[in-house]
């Protein structure tokens, strides 16, 4: 494998390790599980309106393979964004990215 590949997929591997805790599980249609962000530790999640199926019986997978209940609380469909508030808390939400260092791509 050639160093440049190699440094890749350790840059991948180490980008993954480390939103893997703020990323969820969203069961919110029929047989299709989504992703969804955490956003608070209390547990609002953050995933993709067109995701979001249905009102009821909405399930959130948490990286500990635990699942709980959440209910929609938001949706903006002109963004494609949904809210939802799970019946859990401790989460780990995403860190904010560094906004001065950051860049296109």
């Amino acid at each position: 494998m050639s160093k440049v590949v190699q440094q890749l997929s350790e840059g991948l591997a180490d980008s993954v390790k480390a939103a893997g805790a703020s990323l969820v599980r969203v069961e919110a249609r029929r047989r299709l599980a989504a992703t969804g962000i955490v956003w608070s530790a209390d547990g609002l999640i953050v995933t993709a309106n067109h995701i979001v199926r249905r009102d009821d019986k909405i399930r959130i997978g948490l990286p500990d393979e635990s699942t709980v209940d959440a209910e929609l609380i938001g949706r903006d469909p002109t963004t494609d964004i949904a809210l939802l508030q799970a019946n859990t808390s401790g989460l780990t939400p995403l860190a904010a990215a560094d906004i001065d260092n950051a860049a296109v791509g």
